[in-house]
């Protein structure tokens, strides 16, 4: 499968997980700085960029903090929470918050499944 199609596949995944917990949630155009636009009751609740590798036995991701940045003010100009989701070979989908990411060092972040986002979902 062509990374095109993972990348989208996985952005149906997270798009229909939120679904799957009330909200509304829709994919956006490739030019867009962020991937998923997620609403509840009709107001925006989350800008959402979607990272995934298709690799086995991989346990980690590397985002730029560019990338985060990008996302971030984007949510920042809708009023609202900026979320970096992604996965990996088969597992269940992880969520960090962009702002918590910006703090760490370094030019990349290392993401490593932290929190799952049902979880964060269950709780927010």
């Amino acid at each position: 499968m062509h990374n095109y199609k993972r990348g989208y596949n996985f952005e149906l995944r997270v798009r229909d997980k939120f679904r799957e917990f009330g909200y509304s949630a829709e994919r956006k155009a490739a030019s867009a700085p962020y991937d998923l636009l997620v609403m509840k009751d009709g107001r925006v609740v989350f800008v959402i960029d979607a990272k995934k590798t298709g690799q086995r036995n991989k346990d980690h991701i590397y985002v730029s903090k560019d990338s985060i940045r990008s996302v971030k003010e984007e949510a920042e100009r809708l009023g609202t929470s900026p979320l970096i989701i992604y996965g990996f070979y088969r597992t269940p989908l992880y969520v960090e918050p962009a702002e918590d990411l910006l703090e760490r060092e370094g030019k990349h972040v290392r993401l490593e499944g932290e929190v799952k986002l049902e979880n964060f979902l269950d709780n927010y």
